[in-house]
C-alpha cells in the first residue's frame, strides 16, 4: 500500500492538502465578515431609530390640558417642513403664554396617531386647537409666521400682533 491520497489510503502525518492548518484558514475571514455585517446592521437600526423620533417630546402633547395648542405635523426629510422649523420656533418664542406650540413628526407613532385623529392630509400640516382639543383652524403646506400670528390672533382673541394680552373689549 502507498502513502498517496489518491490511492484511497490517505495519510496522518505531514501537512498535505487537507492538513490541519489550512482546514481552519476560511473561518477567521467569515467571522470578520459576519461581525462587520451585524456592525453595519447595528448601525442602521440606530440611525433609523434615530430618525423615527419627533422633533419635540410626544409626551409635551398634553391634551387635554386646557390650554390652546398649535400643531405643526411635517417629517424631518421633506424640504416644506425644514422651512416650516424657524417659523414654529419664532411662534414658540412670541406666543408663550397664549398657545402651546408642538413640532411633531408623523413617523412616531403616537404623533401619526394625533394626525389621524385631526385627518391629516398633507404635510406640513398646521393646527390650530382650542381649551378643549378641539380644531379652530387647520392649513396644509408652508405657511410663514406673520399669517400664523394672525390666525391665533384672530381665533384666540388677542390683542393685534399676537401678543398675549387679551383684547380690551
Amino acid at each position: 500500500m502507498s502513502d498517496s491520497p489518491r490511492e484511497g489510503g490517505g495519510t496522518t502525518t505531514g501537512a498535505g492538502t487537507n492538513g490541519g492548518a489550512t482546514a481552519q484558514a476560511p473561518a477567521k475571514p467569515r467571522r470578520i465578515w459576519l461581525v462587520a455585517v451585524v456592525f453595519v446592521l447595528a448601525v442602521i437600526g440606530a440611525l433609523f431609530a434615530a430618525s423615527r423620533r419627533s422633533a419635540m417630546p410626544t409626551d409635551a402633547v398634553a391634551l387635554g390640558n386646557g390650554h390652546p395648542k398649535l400643531f405643526d405635523f411635517g417629517m424631518g426629510i421633506c424640504e416644506q417642513c425644514k422651512r416650516m422649523k424657524p417659523v414654529m420656533e419664532r411662534a414658540a418664542r412670541e406666543l408663550k403664554g397664549c398657545v402651546d406650540v408642538h413640532v411633531l413628526d408623523i413617523r412616531n407613532e403616537v404623533n401619526e396617531q394625533l394626525a389621524e385623529r385631526y385627518q391629516m392630509h398633507a404635510i406640513p400640516f398646521i393646527l390650530l386647537v382650542d381649551k378643549a382639543d378641539k380644531e379652530i383652524w387647520r392649513h396644509e403646506g408652508f405657511i410663514d409666521f406673520p399669517e400664523i400670528s394672525q390666525v391665533v390672533s384672530k381665533h384666540l382673541g388677542l390683542a393685534p400682533g399676537g401678543s398675549c394680552g387679551k383684547r380690551d373689549r
